[in-house]
């Protein structure tokens, strides 16, 4: 498969409105204002100046967050031009977000992208009916703390059922609960926020899941704004060939760079480009850092390396290599007609075969500080062992 028919997939994927997406400066408070309006179930979760935005009938999507209060930047990207249209009411797949719950694979023979029999090019690609329309119901709230769970019926292109039941748990972290899961002290000087969704997937069905039929497995995705010197950083298990490039592009020096068991990729909505890390290479954490915003990003995920992984590559013919992390760098250029000014923190859970009422589980945290080069970089060492000063 081609570059060019992949950037074709893409452009069916994500919904391409004129630029029309929300400044970066913009206010939480108005962002979740604004949300609030369209979305009449948008539940908005507080611990000091730490805030976030939910939707729980959007099966627990987390859409933007702060550090600071109302008056803070909200820093989740947002498909605005979808929400305006009212779409996003009976189609909500590519809302965007700082974090939502998606299934794979995307590819292969055992994609849920494709309709059983149809041919895998761009006319025939499409979400998951369920998974873009389907919506939850609120099961419980508290002050910090917000669950969702719905059943979805999902069929491959093989032509399996899977009958699923999902739970979706939302959690506002403390600062005490930041410091004692990342093993940091945490300055008052440093502004924060962190948020964990916890999801379970669950074979409902009368029929267990099996290889030979295909496997699901739980894909945590989260649109995050960015900014002209923002770069990824994942560390990595071993650093020999530990980078796969999903769209045929070799990706150049300024791009991508590995060193030290580290990957450090350039992720400024500015080049369309799309990465993967392996089970044999990767660390259960990620991150990112933007000088000009001041920002450092922490990523956790749940993570066994002795699972197996549902492949979504394009034009795969190995159902179970797939990978564990994904980092898609959106690119703005109305040549092209795209608009994705976004970069992706994506993870993977591992997958196995399911008896029924047997599940599979996935986490992922996600930790936003806002504080000085200095102060950043102490925790980047600490957390992510890079040296971001040199940035």
């Amino acid at each position: 498969m081609n570059s060019l028919h992949v950037f074709l997939i893409l452009s069916l994927l994500i919904p391409v409105p004129a630029y029309t997406q929300v400044a970066e400066s913009e206010s939480f408070g108005d962002v979740a204002k604004r949300l609030k309006a369209a979305i009449n179930d948008v539940v908005v979760l507080k611990i000091d100046k730490s805030m976030i935005a939910i939707s729980p009938s959007y099966q627990g999507r987390i859409f933007t967050s702060t550090t600071n209060g109302n008056k803070g930047k909200s820093r989740g990207w947002i498909n605005w031009e979808l929400i305006d249209s009212g779409k996003h009411k009976d189609s909500f797949a590519y809302l965007g977000g700082e974090s939502r719950f998606w299934l794979a694979p995307e590819f292969g023979s055992f994609s849920i992208f494709f309709d059983p029999g149809k041919e895998m090019t761009v006319e025939n690609m499409r979400a998951p009916r369920d998974l873009d329309s389907k919506k939850f119901l609120r099961t419980s709230q508290s002050d910090c703390e917000v669950s969702s769970k719905g059943t979805l019926k999902i069929i491959n292109a093989s032509g399996f059922s899977f009958d699923c039941g999902v739970e979706r748990k939302v959690i506002l972290h403390s600062k005490k609960e930041i410091e004692s899961d990342l093993k940091i002290s945490l300055p008052v000087s440093i502004n924060y926020v962190a948020f964990s969704a916890e999801t379970i997937l669950k074979n409902i069905g009368l029929k267990a899941w099996e290889k030979d039929t295909g496997l699901l497995s739980i894909w945590e995705l989260g649109c995050m704004l960015t900014s002209p010197r923002n770069r990824v950083i994942i560390p990595v298990e071993n650093e020999i060939h530990p980078v796969k490039s999903y769209f045929s592009k070799a990706f150049n020096k300024e791009e991508l760079v590995v060193k030290d068991n580290i990957v450090y990729f350039k992720a400024d909505g500015s080049d369309l480009g799309k990465l993967g890390i392996s089970p044999k290479h990767t660390k259960n954490v990620m991150g990112s850092y933007s000088p000009e915003l001041n920002l450092l990003n922490i990523v956790k995920f749940s993570f066994n390396n002795d699972d197996l992984y549902v492949n979504s590559f394009p034009g795969n013919m190995s159902p179970y290599s797939g990978d564990v992390i994904n980092i898609f760098n959106g690119e703005v250029n109305k040549e092209k007609n795209y608009n994705w000014p976004f970069y992706e923190f994506e993870s993977s859970s591992s997958t196995k075969e399911l008896q029924v009422d047997e599940e599979i589980y996935h986490k992922q945290t996600l930790y936003h500080f806002e504080g000085t080069k200095e102060e950043l970089a102490k925790i980047s060492k600490v957390i992510l062992g890079a040296d971001i000063i040199r940035f």
